[in-house]
């Protein structure tokens, strides 16, 4: 079934809501980050390309007297044209997935990974991953492991599903996240 431009401007109105309520709790600058750089893409547009041609005439041949051959010149020129609204839902669902989904997938991913081709010993520990940037190496919040992963990838399904059935119930393209992001 597709979807008019007015429904998708409804459905892009109600998300950003829901969005906008969420975001007023603590640690909630990823949803920010995630709607501001929607909103840049949005607002830059579709490239296009556009050439053009320009026909000059060059002048008088001082000492023939008589007219030089016309020449042309092209230039090519980037513009914008904006996004129709069914394409900015789109790319909101798209932006969703990756902000909050994927990550969780990925680390999920990363420490089957590793539980896979480590050495076997019945004395280690479970595998955890840390990750640091420059400067926070001793954040706990950049730690995690098996349980972790699974906890986050359990809390974002919900989510993962809805962006699926969105995409499937409105045209458009298919992102089977709720199928990558559910780990068990």
């Amino acid at each position: 079934m597709a979807i008019s431009e007015d429904e998708a401007q409804t459905l892009m109105d109600a998300i950003l809501d829901a969005i906008a309520k969420q975001s007023t709790q603590p640690g909630s600058s990823t949803a920010d980050e995630m709607i501001g750089q929607w909103r840049a893409e949005v607002e830059a547009g579709r490239p296009i390309d556009r050439k053009l041609k320009v026909r000059g005439s060059p002048g008088l041949d001082e000492l023939a007297g008589v007219p030089r051959s016309r020449t042309t010149s092209t230039g090519e020129f980037v513009g914008k044209q904006a996004y129709l609204k069914v394409e900015q839902l789109d790319m909101l669902l798209e932006a969703l997935g990756l902000a909050f989904i994927v990550p969780h997938m990925m680390a999920f991913r990363l420490v089957e990974t590793i539980e896979r081709y480590r050495e076997p010993d019945d004395d280690a520990p479970p595998p955890w991953v840390a990750l640091a940037k420059t400067g926070e190496v001793g954040d706990p919040s950049l730690f995690f492991d098996r349980r972790v992963a699974e906890q986050a990838a359990a809390a974002t399904a919900p989510l993962a599903r809805l962006i699926d059935e969105l995409s499937r119930k409105t045209g458009l393209r298919e992102r089977l996240l709720a199928l990558v992001a559910d780990p068990i």
